[in-house]
């Protein structure tokens, strides 16, 4: 059973990663982005960098921990 309480980040995530790598094949075949391309690359750049700070937070808060016993 999947927890529904995480999808919409996980959709969110998928999302971004798929954007990135299509700039990123972007850039491979026709090289640098216009400057208003490179904008919306570096705000996915950043949601991506909020949900991983995000679902880091909710680690830390939820108790969870390593294999060392610590987070």
């Amino acid at each position: 059973m999947t927890d529904s309480t995480h999808e919409p980040a996980g959709q969110d995530w998928d999302q971004l990663l798929d954007h990135l790598r299509q700039l990123r094949q972007q850039v491979k075949e026709h090289g640098p982005l216009a400057p208003e391309e490179q904008e919306e690359a570096t705000n996915a750049f950043r949601q991506g960098i909020a949900i991983l700070e995000s679902q880091v937070d909710d680690i830390r808060t939820s108790g969870l921990k390593g294999s060392s016993g610590e987070w």
